[in-house]
C-alpha cells in the first residue's frame, strides 16, 4: 500500500501537469459557455474539469492539493468578479445585453380614475370599455353591465380599471 502512494505521489509531476490542464480546460469551458448556448452541458463539464484538477492536485501531494483548493476557494471569486467587470465593457457584452429602452409613454392608468366612458362590450363582469377614444379592458363592480352603459372608473387597482354605471344610467 505504501509503494502505491509512494508511485502516485512520485510521478514525476505529471499529476501537476493535468491539474493545470484541467484547471486551464475549466477556464476555457466558462469562457465558452458566455458565448455558446449549451443549455449548462459546458458549464457542467467546466465543474468536472474543475473537480478533476483539484483530485490532480492532491494526487501529486496534500499541500499541493490544499493550496489549489484556497486558491480556487479565494481567488476563484475574486478572478471572477475582476472578469465579469472587464468582460461587461466588450463590445461582444453590450450585444449580448438587450439595451433599448421602453417607450415613455405612461402605461399607467391612474389617470383614468373618475373620468366616464361607455361599454364597449357587455361587461359580464369584465368587458371593454372606452374611455378618452382608447379602449380598455374593464371590471365591472356592479354587476352585469349592457353593451352602450355609460360607465366611470371608480377604482384603479393594479393596472386594472373596476367600473361602474354612472348614475344616470342605474335609474
Amino acid at each position: 500500500m505504501n509503494t502505491l502512494l509512494a508511485q502516485t505521489a512520485n510521478d514525476g509531476g505529471t499529476t501537476l501537469l493535468w491539474g493545470f490542464l484541467l484547471l486551464g480546460a475549466m477556464i476555457f469551458l466558462i469562457a465558452m459557455e458566455l458565448i455558446v448556448p449549451s443549455g449548462g452541458v459546458l458549464a457542467i463539464a467546466a465543474a468536472a474539469s474543475l473537480i478533476g484538477s483539484i483530485t490532480a492536485f492532491f494526487l501529486h501531494g496534500t499541500t499541493t492539493g490544499l493550496a489549489a483548493l484556497a486558491a480556487v476557494i479565494f481567488l476563484g471569486p475574486i478572478a471572477t468578479w475582476i472578469f465579469w467587470k472587464w468582460w461587461s465593457q466588450t463590445e461582444m457584452a453590450n450585444r449580448m445585453v438587450l439595451t433599448t429602452q421602453e417607450d415613455t409613454v405612461d402605461h399607467s392608468r391612474a389617470a383614468l380614475l373618475h373620468q366616464c366612458g361607455v361599454a364597449e362590450t357587455d361587461l359580464r363582469p369584465i368587458g371593454t370599455v372606452r374611455i378618452n377614444g382608447l379602449r380598455h379592458d374593464a371590471l365591472s363592480d356592479h354587476g352585469y353591465i349592457t353593451v352602450g352603459s355609460s360607465v366611470s372608473v371608480v377604482e384603479v387597482l393594479d393596472n386594472q380599471l373596476k367600473v361602474r354605471p354612472t348614475p344616470e344610467e342605474t335609474s
